[in-house]
């Protein structure tokens, strides 16, 4: 054992954390090729959480969403409450529980799907994106909802899990369009709004699942950063995808941030 911390949440529970190093060495990764990487696009969209390059989606849990009624009745309860009395306190216990149901679940949630994902014999490499998330939480209409499906923390969970079970997990950068290029001919469609959720190329007429199209391209992208032999797809852009804020534009002849594909 390297050492032990102990921790209290706001709701008086105690935990005590502790760090063994088993002495033994990290799997070494499988080799990465088309067929064994799987790609993973995550959205605000209500109903889903994540899509997958297979064309599976997982449904977004909203746990955040779905209580905010009664955190609302919490909180109204707590500021009628006079300041310093015992049912201030009692009210502020309760608000606290409810706050931790909500992260409780949703850690749980966030656990059960990396282990799926990093657990699944056929993918042993994982692409997604480089979402600038703390940018994307200024923008108000967007923080509340990125904070509920808590992105860093599902990637953070891939890092760490892919590094214990053998597996390799693959960044893009977060300037490329996956969204809005498809998958099939390269077409850009620099029309296409975050609302639309399907499109049709219309230089080859293939129909595309938005989310679909992107997770395609992400492992796409991700396979051709390795510079793999054999490994062909469609040419990315300079246009920005995205993963910028809604509401921010760039500055008209300021460059642009480098690393941007």
């Amino acid at each position: 054992m390297k050492y032990a911390t102990v921790s209290v949440t706001l709701t008086g529970k105690w935990f005590v954390s502790i760090l063994v190093d088993d002495g033994m060495p990290a799997p070494e990764p499988a080799p990465i090729s088309r067929d064994t990487t799987l790609g993973i696009d995550v959205g605000l969209t209500v109903t889903d959480f994540a899509t997958f390059s297979t064309g599976e989606k997982i449904e977004n849990p909203r746990y955040l969403r779905n209580s905010l009624r009664r955190l609302k009745v919490l909180q109204r309860r707590v500021s009628r409450k006079r300041k310093g009395s015992k049912n201030r306190q009692k009210s502020i216990q309760k608000l606290a529980r409810c706050h931790e149901k909500i992260a409780n679940q949703r850690n749980d949630f966030l656990h059960k799907l990396s282990f799926r994902v990093v657990s699944e014999n056929q993918a042993q490499v994982i692409a997604v994106e480089s979402l600038n998330v703390a940018g994307m939480q200024k923008n108000h209409c967007l923080a509340q909802s990125i904070s509920d499906v808590s992105w860093s923390k599902f990637f953070t969970m891939l890092d760490y899990k892919c590094l214990k079970y053998g597996k390799t997990l693959l960044r893009i950068g977060r300037f490329d369009p996956s969204s809005k290029i498809c998958n099939r001919c390269g077409y850009l469609n620099r029309d296409l709004k975050l609302s639309q959720r399907e499109w049709v190329c219309p230089d080859c007429g293939t129909h595309h699942d938005r989310d679909i199209n992107a997770a395609i391209n992400i492992k796409t992208f991700a396979l051709q950063d390795q510079n793999l032999v054999g490994v062909s797809g469609v040419e990315r852009t300079v246009e920005p995808g995205d993963s910028l804020p809604m509401g921010r534009r760039r500055i008209a002849g300021k460059p642009r941030p480098s690393g941007a594909g």
